[in-house]
């Protein structure tokens, strides 16, 4: 019953596997290659570096990840979900692109690209999921530390947080927006 979720699960995977497996010499052309954007002013770099991972663990993270948040599309809808995520991506995408350029000004950092993927609205959906899903304990490790329904997300999270080296880039954008 979440038609749009169950899509953007499927295709940019199998893209992403395609890409990866059989046509590893179209891969520059999904590359989010930040400097080609700004200087040749190829637009077109954000339309297919922000949809395709390129990277397979990632796109098996993100994967993961959306099958998890279908809750969403299912509590408002499609139409609204589908509007949801088009306005956290161009957001994001806005966002991204500032703060290559704050960390370029501030630390010195030139960032020529960064890891490909619809990730900003996958970063995006951990707020809602932290506000609006309410958190059960499911068990606990050594007495200690408590197991709940929200663990595997947020160690999903975590993996594909530090899956890259700018990624904590797309992950602040997509939480921004």
């Amino acid at each position: 019953k979440a038609p749009l979720s169950k899509s953007l699960l499927l295709v940019p995977s199998a893209i992403s596997i395609l890409l990866t497996l059989l046509f590893q010499h179209y891969q520059k052309f999904f590359a989010y290659n930040l400097q080609a954007i700004k200087e040749d002013f190829q637009i077109w770099r954000l339309v297919c570096g922000r949809t395709i991972c390129l990277d397979l663990k990632d796109t098996f993270s993100s994967s993961l990840l959306i099958y998890n948040f279908r809750i969403f599309e299912r509590r408002y809808g499609s139409r609204k979900f589908s509007s949801f995520l088009l306005g956290v991506w161009m957001l994001s995408a806005l966002f991204d692109l500032l703060l290559v350029e704050i960390t370029q000004y501030v630390f010195g950092i030139t960032i020529n690209s960064l890891p490909s993927g619809f990730l900003g609205p996958v970063f995006a959906l951990f707020v809602p999921f932290y506000s609006s899903i309410p958190r059960m304990q499911v068990t606990q490790v050594l007495g200690y530390f408590s197991i709940t329904n929200k663990t595997l997300v947020y160690i999903l999270g975590l993996q594909l947080l530090t899956s890259g080296s700018y990624i904590w880039i797309l992950a602040l954008s997509g939480l921004v927006s």
